[in-house]
This record gives structure tokens, sequence and C-alpha cells, in this order.
């Protein structure tokens, strides 16, 4: 798993706790035992006999991040944060807050709180509260890929800290390092030498990570005994405590263990259970490292694919036909089917939060209609249809009901997308395997623009995405605001894209250097489709080579020759099913939108190319590139048998 430790105090909440207040102590008492589940009780009640108790809350909050709670936790650390104004409480919460959002892959808010926390421990005076965040700090940097930087935090932190007990963590975060610079046999050192340490205090809790930390290290070198001792060891030990962000992080390496043994059904298996623990507690940065694992775990054959999407506007559906990747990594995807059907799904939830029982009813029948078709007509296995929920819908409360509605009629199950996996869905989508750990996507839709890649490697991948709140449509409306005449459109939306975009980006790059980094570019979304679509209407492969040379000329001739380029020359398409396919594309193109949709989406798409400095990078239009392409093609690796091709 490669997790590093981060280090606490919890001794400090106590102040001020009178006698009466028996089930604060009582939580106390129970997490000092390294008995959580009990400490979760009696925090529980401990916050509705003192609703305002900042011990209470951060008690509770403390044995739910413990547990693998994390939302809960945070839910109950922000409360403590509320209820004080005392510097030593506030140094731990926030020590606390940052942990757990480092467990949920939010690194900006993990850093901003042990900054907090670092910053509060120096005024204090407190040296073993400023090793402490110090050791956590230096994770964000291990996290960020600067493993040297890591190490001067982590020797320091070693430096300060005078507890022996407490410098276990220490060297098992060294040991992490070491691993990731590939220094194996100094990383197995640090490893049981934290384990000895761990041991000697009775921390059967804290070894038993340590211990999946090792055995993954021995993965890595293909001492398979050694590994699956440690494995096994240390994911009964998480197990017994009732720590399930480690269960879920020991079935992970147990998955790359049998990965890398070559059972891939034990592999599958193992992620997939991974995967389960980790979307039931919240910790959705784990959740899609290991959907990355299992989108990785084998190559596809040349299949046959329908997805069903249930979006705020209603059902739509596509059967989508995976050929196998070329020498280059690129595959072709040739598309069969696409419709969609509109639903009031999202009608009255903003007051209520609630599907209407017509609404779920009309819903459900919608894709009931597009699954018969997919599976009657185009002849897609029944495993090989899979039925998700965009993030418009994940919040609202009685999804269940839709989605026991959705089963009733096809026996197929709805998975409700987060907009973390959107991203990491348009990604899976959108970029071949083998440049997933090098590229980066832009998706320039019609009411946002969304740009992300995937950070790491095995054992500590992570989603990291940047959201622009204008897409061509939305940024059309936002220059229409504030243009006199339409005349000054094109000079209006030339100004918007500097102080809208452009400086946000630039702000972006400072804190995330792979945007302007990294390469190759995908692009997709509606802007980029258009763009191909009239330029290149010849173009037809799931991948097309651009540059930013074509981005500039879309721009020109939308902006002084529209006519000309909203009829493009077909003469160079002798094929006649390619040329009447042709032909669709530009007509949806007109019927989507506006002219001043496409210069919009133009001036947006070229401010972007300029501010990420796209001139001397490789660049391909992604046309089948979705979200649910990539939730489509993920889903894939979940299913064993022979996929069954479509029937012409």
């Amino acid at each position: 798993m490669k997790k590093v430790f981060l280090s606490f105090f919890i001794f400090l909440l106590l102040t001020g706790i009178s006698h009466a207040q028996m089930e604060i102590k009582n939580c106390f008492n129970y997490f000092n035992a390294g008995d959580y589940k009990r400490a979760i009780e009696s925090g529980k009640r401990a916050v509705k006999l003192y609703p305002r108790s900042v011990g209470a809350y951060f008690c509770l909050g403390a044995a739910y991040s413990k547990t693998g709670q994390i939302d809960l936790a945070i839910e109950s650390l922000k409360k403590a944060e509320a209820y004080t104004t005392r510097d030593d409480d506030l140094m731990s919460i926030y020590g606390w807050l940052g942990s757990n959002y480092l467990d949920k892959g939010d690194l900006d808010n993990a850093l901003f709180y042990h900054n907090k926390s670092l910053d509060l421990a120096k005024k204090l005076g407190d040296r073993k509260g400023e090793a402490a965040e110090l050791n956590n700090i230096a994770l964000i940097f291990r996290k960020k890929g600067e493993f040297d930087k890591a190490l001067e935090y982590y020797e320091e932190s070693l430096r300060l800290e005078t507890n022996k007990k407490e410098k276990a963590a220490i060297y098992h975060n060294i040991a992490v390092i070491y691993e990731d610079k590939g220094d194996y046999n100094r990383a197995i050192e640090y490893f049981k030498k934290a384990i000895e340490i761990s041991e000697r205090y009775g921390d059967y809790h804290g070894s038993g990570k340590m211990m999946l930390n090792l055995g993954d290290t021995y993965r890595k070198i293909k001492d398979f005994e050694k590994a699956y001792f440690y494995l096994d060891e240390g994911l009964k030990r998480v197990k017994k405590v009732g720590d399930k962000y480690w269960e879920g992080g020991g079935l992970k390496c147990f998955g790359w263990y049998f990965r890398d043994k070559g059972d891939i059904k034990l592999a599958r298996e193992y992620l997939n259970r991974a995967y389960e623990i980790f979307k039931s507690i919240g910790a959705e940065g784990d959740a899609l490292e290991v959907l990355s694992s299992l989108a990785l775990l084998e190559q596809k054959k040349k299949t046959a694919y329908g997805g069903i999407e249930i979006g705020s506007k209603g059902v739509k559906a596509m059967v989508l036909q995976l050929s196998p990747a070329d020498e280059e990594g690129f595959y072709n995807v040739e598309e069969k089917f696409r419709r969609s059907i509109n639903t009031g799904i999202i009608t009255g939830v903003k007051e209520t939060g609630l599907f209407a029982e017509d609404a779920i009813k009309e819903t459900a029948e919608a894709v009931k209609e597009l699954f018969n078709t997919i599976k009657d007509k185009y002849g897609v296995n029944e495993n090989n249809i899979f039925i998700a929920g965009s993030s418009a819908l994940v919040n609202v409360k009685n999804r269940d009901e839709l989605s026991k509605r959705i089963k009733e009629l096809t026996g197929k199950g709805t998975v409700f997308i987060t907009k973390e996996e959107e991203v990491f869905y348009n990604i899976i989508g959108a970029v071949p395997d083998k440049y997933r750990s090098k590229a980066i996507v832009i998706d320039i839709g019609s009411g946002n623009t969304k740009i992300g890649y995937l950070e790491g490697s095995d054992g500590n991948t992570r989603t990291v995405s940047v959201e622009i709140p204008y897409g061509a449509v939305s940024f059309t409306d936002l220059i229409q605001k504030n243009v006199g005449t339409q005349k000054e459109f094109p000079i209006v939306a030339e100004k918007l894209s500097q102080t809208e975009v452009a400086q946000a980006l630039q702000k972006e790059s400072q804190r995330k250097p792979a945007l302007k980094n990294r390469n190759p570019v995908f692009m997709l979304g509606g802007t980029v489709w258009a763009m191909v679509t009239l330029l290149y209407p010849e173009k037809q492969d799931a991948f097309v080579k651009l540059t930013q040379a074509d981005i500039e000329k879309f721009y020109r001739e939308i902006k002084s020759a529209p006519d000309k380029l909203l009829n493009p020359d077909l003469s160079k398409i002798k094929d006649e099913d390619k040329r009447k396919w042709a032909t669709k594309q530009i007509q949806a193109v007109k019927d989507t939108f506006s002219q001043e949709n496409l210069l919009a989406g133009a001036v947006l798409m070229k401010r972007i190319a300029d501010t990420l400095e796209l001139k001397n990078k490789k660049i391909y239009f992604s046309r089948y590139g979705s979200w649910l392409w990539g939730y489509i093609a993920s889903a894939g690796v979940f299913f064993e048998e022979e996929k069954k091709s479509i029937q012409k």
C-alpha cells in the first residue's frame, strides 16, 4: 500500500473535561486502548449529552478516522473546531483534519490543515507537535513525487522526536521514501526497524499497517513467499481492530500480489473487494487508485460494450466496439448506436432533495427501452452493458429507489458516479493505457471545462483535476451579458478569456506544474469535436492528431469566414458511407451550436492552448473520450467470460 504514517496527539483535548462528563472520558479511554468501535459508541452518546463539547466531537472524529470512516470523521472534527478557540486544541484538530483529507486524496486541504497545525506547534513551543507535523507535511511532498525534499522533512522530524515509540512511524515513513526511490534493500531495513519498535511497545495495530507495506515491498522484488507472509499477517492485525481503511489497503496489496503472480481472477476479486470498502468509507482517492489498477489489469479483445447514462436531462445510451491497440498504443472505437431520451428526473430535486415517483418511473422505463435495444438489436452481451448515474444525481436522497426500479426492469444495478470519478473516467476513456502516466486531458464541454491527469504510479496513484466554470455555451452567455452590439462579441470574448480563464489557469499551473509539463495532450468535448468535424471531415478515426496551428485556424475561420467553415468541402472523401457519416456529423454540429457558441468555444480553446503552452506538444482529439466510455472500459475488467461481438 506504501501508505505513510501521520502523527497526532489526543491528550490535549482532555483539558477541561469534568468528572461528570463520563461518556467523553470513556470515549478517550476506549480510543487510547485501541477499541475504536466502543470509542465511537461512547462518542455518539457524548455528543448527544454535550452537544457543544470540543472533546466529545474530537474523540468521535478521531475514532471515526481510526476506523476509516473519513467523511464522518471530517464532519465531527469540524464541529470540534467550531467550538474551541484554544490553540492547543486547534493544533490537534487541524492535524487530524489534514490526515483525513489526505486519505480522501485532497492534497490541497491536507497541506492547508497540516501547515496550520505546524504553525500552532511552533507558536506553542511544542517540539513534539512540530516533529509530528514535519512528518505529516513530508508525506505531502512524497505524494507530489519530491522524494529528497520529503526525506529532509522526515530527518528533521526524527531529530526533534524524543519518544522512541513515535520514532517507529518516522522510520517507517523513511522506508517508504527509499521504496519510492527504488532502493528496496534500504526500505526493507527501515520497515523491519519500525516493526521491531512497534511490537516492542505492543502496538499491534501499527505493526500490522507496517507489515502490509513491507509485504508490498517484497512483492516489488518478487519475493512472493515473504510478501504473502507479511501481507497475510498485516491484514489479520488491521482487521482485528476494525480498521476498514487499512483493510481496504491490505486487500488492494493482495490484488497487486496476485496480479504479479499471474492470477488475474484472484487479483480482480481482491481489487474489487478493496474498491467496495474504500467507496463505503468515503476514501475516494484510494477507490480511484483501485479503479486504475482494474482498468489496467488486462488488455481488452475486440469487444462490444453498451453504456447507459442517467443525467439531469434524461437518459442517453451508446454502443461502442473496441478494437485492440496498435503498436503506438492507440485503439480504434466504432460507434454502432447512440440515442437520448429526455425525462424529468431532476424536476423538483432542488426543492425536495428527492426524485418524484413519476420521474423515477419514467426514467426507469427509458433505461429499459434503451437496454433492450442494445441487447436485442445490437446483440451486446448483458454482462457488457453498464448503467451509471452522473454526478448530478449522486447526492439525491432516494437514488436507491431509482436504482431498485431499474434493476426490476433490466436485472442490472446502477452505479452513481461522483465528480472526482467523472474526471478519472474521462482520463480512462480518453487516453490509451500507454500514455496515462504522462498525459493530460482537456475536456471543453458546453457548461464547463475540466482538465485532469493521473499522478503517481503503482501504489500511489491519484486523480488531479482543475475545473474552469465555462464551456462553449456558458462562455457565450457570459460574453453576451457584456456586449453592446454583436460586433463587439469577438473583442469581449478575448478580454474575458484573459480575465476569467487565463488568470485562473496560470494560478493553478503555479500550484500544479504538470498542467504545463504534461505531454501528450488529449482533448475532447463539444468544441473540439466541432473543430475536427468542420476542419477535417475526412478524419474519422477514434484518435485524430492535431496541432496548436489547427486550433488557431479554427479560431480565425469561425471569426472571419463562418459560412465557409460550416460548409466544408467533402470531395476528398471518396467512400460513400464515410461521406454520409461526415454529412451527418456536420449537421449535428450545426444543430448543437450557434455561430456564437462556436466562436466562444474557439476563443476558450485557444486561450487554454496558449496558457498551457501546447505549441510543441503532441495533441490528439479523443473522439469517444467521455466519462461514460471510461466507466464502460473500466467496468469491463470485472467480468471473466468471453465477450460477445456485435451481431451484424
